[in-house]
């Protein structure tokens, strides 16, 4: 991850707190510039005097296929054994469901994905390499929730590790441990984990979720905007807020909100894919013969609409 972010340091991160936490992450370890958002969905900004092509960005936590965009992302996006050591051959594609593999087909497989946010997933990445992150303030609170509470939310981590799926959660966060080369920052976040339990936790959503909502005016309540942008082509004064809220929390320097944008919008289809779909996919990066701009498959293999994706109307 560091090497391709030293190619190309223009990051587009999604509209939530795992994409604000990320952001943060990135550009005070890594030397990255926020130069987009994408709201996960049907949309995208991007600053053009900075990044030509919504294709030239670095995407955090979105999954692009076009060959020459790196993305840094966790969700699962091979069909099959077969379809994933396709994507591993290309190294612009960084997401711990490949180096550790986790695939759509057989369900057991699915079943033990990933299960964290990509903020946690990049954590691990940066103590791989070496970088201190003690600067991070893990334990700064505000209103009785420290910043620690904020970083679970991501991808409902917290929930997520003591809750019936906690067999796999504790697997991938000793994954993490080891992949970080036992890094204390990870550590930490295990061992407040496993200090809680379920009840405590529900609480500290419900908490966090009240507040992004009532005070940030957040449109999701994992943190995330479906429109980030204000008439004048900048951002909303409530997201920035929400923004310099997290980065103050955690002790890590904001980054530039002063950003004129750019809309490009798609369309956002869920659906079940047939063997000729996938096939389609796997070979060519299409649908129905139409590019796919971004694409995770979201739920089991037997599960109905379990493949989401997105097809750009203007690029």
């Amino acid at each position: 991850m560091i090497e391709k972010l030293k190619q190309n340091n223009k990051i587009i991160i999604n509209s939530d707190i795992d994409g604000v936490i990320s952001g943060l992450l990135l550009t005070n370890f890594c030397n990255c510039e926020v130069v987009g958002f994408s709201n996960s969905a049907d949309r995208v900004w991007l600053d053009t005097s900075k990044c030509n092509s919504i294709y030239d960005g670095v995407y955090i936590d979105m999954y692009v296929p076009n060959k020459s965009t790196i993305t840094i992302d966790q969700h699962i996006v091979a069909i099959n054994n077969e379809h994933l050591e396709k994507i591993k051959i290309n190294n612009n594609k960084i997401n711990p469901n490949i180096y550790n593999p986790r695939f759509l087909s057989p369900t057991n497989s699915y079943i033990k994905k990933y299960p964290f946010g990509t903020c946690h997933f990049i954590i691990s990445m940066l103590c791989k390499n070496g970088i201190n992150l003690s600067s991070i303030c893990l334990n700064n609170s505000s209103d009785e929730l420290m910043f620690i509470d904020y970083l679970l939310r991501a991808d409902d981590a917290m929930n997520t590790s003591i809750s019936r799926y906690k067999i796999n959660a504790q697997e991938w966060w000793n994954w993490l441990l080891e992949y970080s080369n036992k890094s204390e920052t990870i550590k930490s976040l295990t061992s407040y984990l496993y200090s809680i339990d379920i009840e405590h936790a529900t609480k500290i959503k419900t908490k966090i979720t009240e507040r992004l909502i009532n005070q940030f005016k957040c449109e999701r309540p994992d943190g995330g905007f479906i429109q980030i942008m204000n008439e004048n082509g900048r951002l909303k004064q409530n997201l920035i807020d929400y923004i310099l809220f997290i980065s103050d929390l955690s002790n890590l320097k904001c980054f530039d909100l002063n950003i004129s944008f750019k809309e490009f919008r798609g369309v956002h289809i869920r659906t079940k894919l047939s063997k000729d779909q996938q096939d389609e996919l796997m070979n060519h990066n299409s649908v129905n013969g139409e590019k796919v701009f971004s694409y995770a498959f979201v739920r089991s293999i037997d599960k109905a609409e379990n493949f989401s994706y997105t097809v750009m109307v203007n690029q």
